[in-house]
């Protein structure tokens, strides 16, 4: 495992993004171009679909949490010399907690997901899913991972392969990704990236007289 880049896509609601953008015929197309990809190279190829790589409504709560507590801190330290009453200085601290809370929900949350946190989280993502795939003999998996709420993806590629294409190279496919993404056809940009890496793999990796499919062919969706 050696390459991994980022790319941009698309988002929408977390819970049926991938019925958004995927259909069955869609799913059963990326299928099949990565079945003919695989016809002239030993190289695998796998693509994997994620609805998000990360928990963000639980870090968000989190962190509007955290600045909610230190919201009251603030208000009461403020106000500890004030003799307005104890019901001033709760009030304070109440109003203060949730305009700290609001804040760190709604503003501070937009800082944490700036593209370039998002593709770091996509890329770590990247990188624990591509060891849990079934090896392969020649070191010559490649993985296309695509996580719809953060509208990023991600390529790996085995060992092999990474000694032999230059990390130049994946700027073609991952264009091709971009492309589809933002023009709203999700499937024609993985297709047109499956094409392009399988051509290029049969110059490096021809397909082998005893040559296995060792890596399913039909896209997975994840479960998180």
């Amino acid at each position: 495992m050696a390459v991994v880049l980022p790319v941009d896509g698309k988002g929408g609601n977390m819970s049926k993004l991938v019925d958004l953008y995927f259909s069955d015929p869609d799913m059963q197309s990326i299928s099949d171009a990565v079945q003919k990809a695989e016809q002239n190279t030993s190289g695998e190829l796998a693509v994997r679909f994620n609805n998000q790589s990360k928990h963000w409504r639980r870090e968000r709560l989190l962190y509007a949490t955290f600045f909610a507590l230190v919201g009251m801190l603030i208000a009461i330290f403020a106000t500890r010399e004030s003799n307005w009453g104890v019901y001033y200085h709760y009030s304070q601290a109440i109003m203060w907690g949730i305009l700290a809370f609001l804040f760190g929900y709604f503003i501070w949350s937009l800082y944490l997901r700036r593209e370039s946190r998002l593709r770091k989280v996509v890329w770590d993502k990247a990188l624990k899913l591509f060891p849990t795939l079934p090896s392969t003999r020649g070191q010559t998996g490649v993985l296309i991972y695509v996580s719809l709420r953060e509208n990023q993806a991600a390529i790996v590629a085995d060992k092999a392969i990474a000694m032999k294409l230059s990390p130049d190279y994946w700027e073609q496919p991952l264009a091709l990704l971009i492309r589809g993404m933002r023009e709203g056809h999700h499937t024609e940009g993985i297709i047109e990236a499956v094409k392009a890496i399988g051509e290029k793999l049969a110059q490096y990796f021809p397909r082998l007289p005893d040559d296995k499919n060792e890596l399913p062919d039909e896209p997975i969706v994840l479960s998180d």
